[in-house]
């Protein structure tokens, strides 16, 4: 059998696969489509190029807004049994399977590079600038988003997949035989179960803390070679550049190092005064300034409510005895 024959029966194989398990005896057969999957890699990589293309004319829902009361929603749901696909869409997505495979077998481009879920929910999970929010996904997994955030989400019958476009995200992945997949950058990390937090900083650099659970990272497009699959200790700051197709992975910097920012709230031992406020101007409306380099080399310990402008300029002043100007293009910290 030459390469390129066995290459298409064993994509053939992966088609007809992806087909039986969208039919009723899908439950039956869960256990014997992991058995073919795991006994040869080749087997594996089919399957996902067979159920990328498919995706790929899926319709997905777009998330539930996390305590948002949607009517349309009150009657109780049945877990893991809604399918995103409609009859006819599962019958236009079938017959481009067929023709994909057919030619050749090679997956088509999704619209984040290597990624090849294209088919994202119409309406991404998104925050405004000042804004901290929480989103409840289909799956039942919550997602608390930061200020200025967007997080791009496609669920399926057998994976769930999210991509952090900016920001930063703490995501609780609620358990599930499917795998959870975080693209961000250059980095995937894939989980069934964890509770970690993801963003980006103003520096091009992406922090990741594993809280609970366990994950690996991998970098994104070569997530089926275990060779280059890390695993992430967990309570371990991380940190790697967006843009580093090697993923080389660092000490994350102390501009990650808040874990309580979901509550608007940020807990120093000792930081500069430039720092504090900087991290205070994500959230505020006009920019805090300090054009004084003597009141920027201050240092302060404590709690800020970094998200309430005024509150934390209020406590600033009352802190190091300083006057606060407001002017149309700021609010400005200066000695007395």
């Amino acid at each position: 059998m030459t390469h390129k024959h066995r290459d298409d029966t064993i994509d053939d194989a992966a088609r007809t696969w992806l087909i039986r398990m969208r039919g009723p005896d899908a439950p039956q057969l869960r256990h014997e489509l992991e058995a073919w999957r795991a006994a040869d890699p080749a087997h594996h990589a089919a399957y996902e190029r067979a159920e990328a293309i498919l995706v790929q004319s899926a319709i997905l829902k777009g998330s539930v807004r996390h305590g948002q009361s949607r009517k349309s929603r009150l009657a109780p749901q049945r877990p893991f049994v809604r399918r995103w696909l409609t009859a006819g869409a599962l019958a236009a997505a079938a017959a481009m399977l067929f023709v994909a495979i057919s030619a050749g077998g090679a997956s088509l481009s999704g619209p984040h590079g290597q990624n090849p879920m294209a088919a994202w929910a119409a309406e991404p999970l998104v925050t405004r600038h000042g804004e901290i929010r929480s989103f409840r996904l289909d799956d039942g997994s919550v997602v608390t988003l930061d200020t200025d955030s967007r997080l791009d989400v496609a669920l399926t019958d057998n994976a769930r997949i999210v991509k952090l476009a900016r920001g930063r995200a703490r995501l609780q992945i609620a358990t599930d035989v499917r795998p959870f997949r975080i693209l961000a950058g250059s980095g995937q990390v894939t989980t069934t179960q964890a509770l970690l937090d993801i963003g980006y900083d103003s520096e091009g650099m992406i922090g990741l803390t594993l809280s609970d659970a366990a994950a690996v990272i991998a970098p994104a497009g070569q997530t089926t070679h275990k060779s280059v699959m890390r695993e992430i200790p967990a309570a371990t700051p991380l940190v790697y550049r967006a843009d580093d197709a090697a993923l080389r992975l660092g000490a994350q910097s102390s501009d990650f190092g808040d874990s309580d920012w979901p509550s608007g709230w940020a807990e120093y031992r000792t930081v500069r005064l430039d720092q504090l406020v900087a991290a205070a101007n994500r959230y505020a409306a006009v920019p805090i300034i300090i054009k004084d380099p003597a009141i920027a080399r201050l240092e302060a310990s404590g709690r800020f409510k970094i998200s309430q402008t005024d509150t934390f300029v209020r406590r600033l002043a009352q802190l190091f005895d300083l006057a606060v100007e407001r002017r149309a293009d700021g609010i400005y910290l200066q000695r007395r």
